[in-house]
């Protein structure tokens, strides 16, 4: 008893330091600068579908546990109080007149009795053996929906990132036009220019201002998704730190060694390969209903009177009895029929749902591949365009400098040179996705 009291109150106090240190480590967080990682870390802990989850697991556990008990012995106890009326009886018909016999009148049992089966069919085991593969499944889907839910966490830290950058290419492009509408309006003063040249220049500048105000908006909404997926309170003001967040060096494996980690570490072929294995549990349960059932009971019980002689004798005995008990259901051999058929045909179904599931699963794994080979050859277009772009920018701003060019060209040439720079950001971050959504098909993730 002791030992016992010892390793419950140890389980409570580690389970207290585990909180407790869980509680420490959140107060540490900070949330003005969240890194990817400390995000992942407060999903797994916070966010409702993982608790979802995870709850269901535990309950699959707990039915597990159920089922192993339906071995264990099936024990009852009864007991029993009445006063019964004297005898009568109509020797002539129920309207002559009854003799009446003196009976005893208190009558009570004290039983108890146990059962316990020895043979089933298989059906005992083969419930079990569901149950756990119940469980199995349960665990599957759980890190299934971890895997998922970090999927989400990257995706959404990689669009503030793309967000982020985009700003600060907005705000360079703002500091330019400012310089450019005080060159424009020197250029004015000296009677070079127009007065429209100045007002096309503040308009551009107008422009980007709408568009930095834009991605600030995106920014901020795009946090709060993150914070609701983080399950963080209103409260908490959520900024997130996406540096080192994009790697330049994100190599491309062999499609054939990716496919052949896909069939092996994804959760979705091992659960559809369980299904099947419960189907097959199912068909020996529908077939144990054929064989008879076997079980050891006995009784043991007190009661008053002795109804085992005849007058009955106003004393109590007692009186035990054990044995074997034999079931056959005979109208299994024309009720089971059909649920053999439907078994049967549940397996047939797993099988195919197996292979379309691994064929689902190599044809992601091909496109994901195939786009993340795609992604490298626009950065490398999209590294090229932006030196033209640039080049061009800086000839067509010497000739407008020299009044060589006008300012349409001018503003052409730097609009150009804004969506190479933007279109860059976009497929080296798009790159990383895209290396990710790999990681993750192939259950690396």
């Amino acid at each position: 008893m002791n030992i016992i009291f010892n390793a419950c109150r140890l389980k409570y106090i580690a389970l207290g330091l585990f909180l407790i240190s869980l509680h420490l480590k959140s107060q540490s967080v900070d949330y003005q600068h969240l890194n990817l990682q400390q995000a992942i870390e407060i999903a797994m802990l916070s966010n409702k579908n993982i608790k979802i989850s995870h709850l269901k697991v535990a309950m699959s556990e707990t039915k597990e546990k159920d089922l192993k008990r339906e071995k264990l012995p099936n024990i009852n106890f009864h007991a029993s109080y009445d006063q019964v009326t004297n005898l009568f009886q109509h020797q002539n018909g129920v309207f002559a007149k009854a003799t009446k016999y003196d009976a005893i009148n208190a009558m009570y049992d004290f039983t108890i009795s146990a059962s316990i089966p020895l043979y089933m069919g298989g059906k005992i085991r083969n419930n079990e053996k569901k149950a756990s593969l119940d469980t199995e499944i349960s665990t599957l889907t759980h890190h299934l929906d971890e895997r998922k839910l970090k999927m989400q966490i990257i995706t959404a830290f990689l669009q503030i990132h793309h967000l982020k950058e985009q700003q600060n290419l907005i705000n360079d492009k703002i500091i330019e036009d400012s310089a450019n509408i005080k060159q424009t309006k020197s250029l004015k003063e000296n009677g070079v220019v127009t007065y429209n040249e100045v007002l096309r220049t503040t308009l551009q500048l107008s422009n980007h201002k709408m568009s930095w105000t834009e991605l600030e908006n995106d920014i901020q909404i795009a946090e709060h998704k993150l914070k609701t997926m983080l399950a963080l309170s209103e409260e908490v003001v959520l900024h997130v730190d996406t540096k080192e967040l994009i790697s330049e060096s994100a190599g491309i494996p062999v499609i054939d060694e990716l496919i052949k980690t896909a069939l092996l570490h994804n959760e979705t072929v091992d659960i559809t390969k369980k299904n099947l294995s419960k189907r097959e549990l199912d068909l020996k349960i529908a077939r144990a209903n054929y064989l008879p059932q076997i079980s050891a009971q006995g009784e043991y019980w007190l009661k008053y009177p002795n109804m085992m002689f005849i007058p009955f004798v106003p004393n109590a005995y007692r009186l035990g009895m054990i044995g074997v008990q034999l079931n056959y259901p005979i109208e299994s051999l024309y009720k089971n029929k059909y649920k053999m058929h439907e078994a049967k045909e549940n397996i047939e179904l797993a099988k195919l749902v197996i292979e379309e599931n691994e064929e689902n699963v190599i044809h992601d794994v091909y496109q994901a591949y195939k786009k993340l080979e795609e992604t490298e050859q626009k950065v490398k277009i999209a590294e090229e365009a932006i030196i033209q772009a640039q080049e061009n920018y800086r000839i067509v701003k010497t000739k407008y400098a020299n009044k060589l060019s006008l300012q349409t060209e001018l503003i052409d040439a730097d609009n150009t040179y804004l969506e190479a720079e933007s279109n860059l950001i976009s497929v080296k971050i798009n790159r990383q996705l895209k290396y990710y959504q790999l990681q993750h098909i192939i259950g690396n993730l």
